[in-house]
């Protein structure tokens, strides 16, 4: 049987084949639709939903009774106009004045909609006590929760109850903001957003690794599965010397690899692209139905937004291609263990290679020494000689890559070494899937297969 020389003859044909093959098999379309369509509505949905509850106004979060009418007696020093608690939050309430207790309870005339709130100083401290008339439906959740509010705008009261007028009320209700800033003055407009740029840094720093190894997980326990299933069907296929007589072995791994990865980054690329439209809808959604401007989830949907600049396209497009060439390389580790199988059962011991080689990665990129060389920040380590060992580089370079810490020295240098460990790899699958075409029987251990590519090797 004699093969193709040139290890490229017939990649396109095979890469062709083999993508149509995957793309168009219903669970590749089923789960990529299904998933597009979760991510797509299901992410605007889960946010309108978490954020319509936590923004509600404080007279909608209880059940069917609420509170319309507030009987105050207040029974220290000084008056207050309660009502202007409403401009602050529950703008429907009814503020009525009682003297006394007495006059309090005798002034209910509806108990289902009537609390007391009761002001004393005892001490040397005011004390707020509402009560509920007997026989209510209104529920101590939903006194808690008004008296919690008027605690948390007491403050304005008193400041009538001291007779300020009214520009030095407005004096005191003036927010106040603190920055800092270098003597020189050099980099001011930088210096303005660090903090909160700093803290997106560790954010990254610390989720990307982590959603990176998850993300490669589960694609190469998809794919990486799919590959070496069909790289061992082939090799017991009867027509495989017809097949290795047209198309070299590098070029049927290599096809077949590029093939199982673009099929896998097409439908990442869909998903991900429902991921940021549900994202940024949800958003949109959010911004929309919130009737509060001042509410925490706007302000931080806004904060997100004024620090969109910390990542840079080309970080992100180089990050993403780094991502892909690290699944390229794992996903190789699935060619060999179909080319080390020569049926299913065999699938099972081989496949585990890729599985633990990826968890071990994950853990050499940990580390928390104070080793100025290894420049180790947080739970991640940054040790350099982590940046260009391929398996690692593909969890620890893209974060890096996104905030735009790495040289262009250093960028070269990762993508160098994944490629070459991408390429050997391809390598080492076609040499082993070459030598064991034939061969039936449990996978060989290393040493067998290096007597056996000795056996194999021509005579000069």
């Amino acid at each position: 049987m004699e093969m193709k020389r040139n290890p490229l003859s017939g990649t396109g044909k095979v890469f062709a084949f083999t993508l149509k093959q995957m793309c168009a098999a219903k669970s590749w379309i089923i789960t990529t639709v299904i998933l597009a369509l979760l991510l797509l509505c299901g992410i605007p949905l889960l946010l309108w939903a978490t954020t319509s509850s936590a923004d509600k106004k404080p007279e909608e979060k209880d059940g069917k009774a609420q509170i319309k009418t507030v009987l105050v007696c207040d029974e220290t020093e000084g008056t207050a106009d309660y009502s202007l608690l409403k401009d602050l939050g529950y703008e429907k309430l009814d503020y009525q004045t009682a003297d006394t207790m007495d006059a309090a309870v005798s002034g209910i005339k509806d108990a289902d909609s009537t609390v007391i709130l009761r002001v004393t100083k005892p001490d040397d401290s005011f004390l707020l006590t509402v009560y509920l008339p007997d026989k209510t439906e209104l529920s101590r959740s939903t006194a808690r929760s008004f008296v919690s509010f008027v605690e948390s705008n007491f403050k304005s009261l008193l400041m009538q109850k001291a007779n300020l007028e009214e520009t030095q009320i407005a004096a005191l209700s003036v927010p106040v903001s603190t920055e800092t800033e270098a003597l020189s003055g050099e980099n001011d407009a930088d210096d303005g957003g660090k903090d909160d740029s700093g803290i997106l840094e560790m954010l990254v720093d610390f989720a990307v690794p982590f959603m990176t190894l998850m993300l490669l997980y589960m694609m190469v326990m998809l794919y990486g599965q799919a590959m070496s299933n069909t790289v061992m069907a082939e090799k017991n296929s009867k027509l495989i010397e017809t097949i290795l007589t047209a198309v070299h072995p590098f070029a049927l791994m290599f096809g077949k690899l590029l093939a199982t990865a673009t099929a896998a980054v097409i439908q990442l690329l869909i998903w991900l692209g429902c991921l940021l439209g549900g994202a940024f809808g949800g958003a949109f959604l959010v911004k929309q139905s919130v009737s509060n401007p001042d509410s925490q989830t706007v302000q931080m949907l806004d904060a997100v937004m004024e620090n969109r600049s910390l990542f840079s396209v080309s970080g992100i497009i180089l990050a993403v291609l780094l991502i892909a060439l690290g699944f390229l390389l794992y996903l190789s580790l699935g060619a060999i263990s179909g080319a080390l199988a020569s049926k299913t059962e065999d699938l099972s011991k081989t496949q585990i290679v890729f599985a633990l080689v990826l968890v071990v990665s994950f853990f050499l990129c940990l580390g928390n020494t104070s080793d100025a060389a290894s420049e180790t920040q947080g739970m991640f380590s940054q040790a350099a000689w982590l940046r260009y060992c391929p398996f690692t580089a593909v969890l620890i370079v893209p974060s890096k890559l996104l905030v735009g810490k790495l040289g262009a020295a250093e960028i070269a240098g990762s993508f160098f070494c994944m490629i070459a460990g991408v390429v050997i790899l391809i390598a080492v699958a076609a040499a082993i899937y070459k030598l064991l075409v034939l061969y039936r029987g449990t996978p060989p251990t290393p040493k067998k297969l290096l007597e056996m590519a000795k056996q194999n090797r021509p005579a000069k």
